[in-house]
């Protein structure tokens, strides 16, 4: 096995001087979840730590409120990145530990900004990762912004039950479609009446028939809201919430229209006003950046952590948009065994826990690693970005 050089025990070293204070910061934010956008308590920890240890922080970016960016360094010379999440789930709290992964980035970057070889390490707070509020995906404007397209590597980690290097993510967006109806007494005038939960309930039947005329890769998935209070009352209005998945941004997009006509017809069949929107940002699939991603393994190798090379799943996240603006990497790492289901009270468990605690530590020194090889090496920094611009398809 090789051996670590002194720059890397020294940044080993860091996170180990480091790991009170992350423990510490990772199970206040566990205790306080908060849902995207309103992560105010979770994001102020992180950005203070940064500050703290020299870090210059601009808060409240892109108008997003619990959405940060965290500099330290030189614009001149390379560029290194680490995204940390810190929103949680609804019911779950913490049950798809960016609690721990949020503290592994902002980990990274300060003991990576102690021993800075050249140029600048930064993190960006990302808000709202998980899909569940209203346009979701903090990082999707600030990849539209602009703010990854200068950066030589964009790393991020992420729980789960196995170490990974690679998981097939695919492109996910949120609609809400609006069936708006006349109310009417159903028992005295029905006739009067226009039904928006039927039409609403036809969709579904509809978007239904649609799935076996679908490509293996593409998801749909959703629930019947909004259908009113009162069982003697026409109802309407009826709203559906669908998600809609595919691996590749082309193939999502012609997904989504298929299933939006198909709600829009049977809207229009019994009479029914039709709308709809995203409710947020859509994600993209995760263009794996390899060169990057072999570095990583390589530094895994050095920790003695083994790990799957690749596995396929129907996992979205809004890394993927970023992915398309520079060389991006998004592994995982264990946090308590393979039986371990994200989205899952056992899951939520196991990101307060000390297996969480060392998963943290891990992608700390991983991360931390892996940024410095990105700094001080310029053969990496080259194939990764010629990886980047050539990757006419994805990986």
């Amino acid at each position: 096995m090789p051996e670590l050089s002194q720059e890397k025990l020294q940044l080993l070293d860091e996170i180990k001087n480091l790991s009170p204070q992350m423990r510490e910061i990772a199970s206040a934010i566990f205790a306080e979840p908060e849902l995207g956008y309103q992560e105010f308590k979770s994001s102020a920890r992180l950005a203070d730590f940064l500050e703290a240890n020299g870090f210059h922080v601009e808060r409240g970016l892109l108008g997003m409120p619990t959405a940060f960016h965290a500099s330290f360094g030189s614009d001149d010379g390379p560029q290194v990145a680490f995204l940390a999440e810190f929103d949680a789930l609804p019911g779950l709290g913490h049950a798809c530990g960016h609690n721990l992964f949020g503290t592994a980035a902002c980990g990274a970057a300060v003991a990576l900004a102690r021993h800075l070889p050249s140029g600048a390490v930064h993190v960006f707070g990302t808000p709202a990762e998980e899909g569940n509020v209203r346009d979701a995906g903090g990082k999707v404007p600030m990849a539209d912004a602009g703010l990854f397209d200068r950066m030589d590597a964009v790393i991020a980690a992420h729980a789960e039950g196995r170490t990974i290097l690679k998981q097939q993510l695919i492109s996910r967006a949120n609609l809400e479609m609006d069936f708006t109806g006349k109310a009417a007494h159903a028992a005295g005038a029905p006739e009067k009446g226009i039904n928006a939960m039927d039409a609403a309930a036809l969709a579904v039947m509809g978007i239904n028939s649609l799935r076996q005329h679908m490509t293996p890769d593409v998801r749909i998935h959703g629930l019947l809201t909004d259908t009113g209070t009162s069982i003697n009352t026409i109802p309407a209005f009826a709203r559906l919430r669908y998600g809609v998945r595919a691996r590749k941004p082309e193939t999502l997009n012609n997904a989504i229209e298929r299933v939006v006509n198909c709600a829009r017809c049977c809207a229009h069949a019994l009479g029914c006003e039709f709308s709809y929107r995203h409710s947020a940002h859509s994600y993209y699939t995760m263009r794996h950046n390899m060169p990057l991603l072999r570095a990583f393994a390589a530094n895994l190798d050095l920790l003695g952590e083994p790990y799957i090379e690749e596995v396929s799943s129907s996992y979205s996240t809004d890394m993927g948009n970023v992915s398309f603006k520079a060389p991006s990497i998004h592994p995982y790492i264990t946090i308590g065994g393979a039986q371990l289901v994200g989205h899952t009270p056992a899951f939520a468990e196991a990101c307060n826990s000390e297996s969480g605690f060392n998963g943290m530590l891990l992608a700390a020194k991983a991360m931390s690693m892996t940024g410095y090889d990105v700094l001080t090496d310029e053969e990496l920094r080259r194939t990764s970005r010629n990886a980047f611009e050539n990757l006419d398809d994805l990986n």
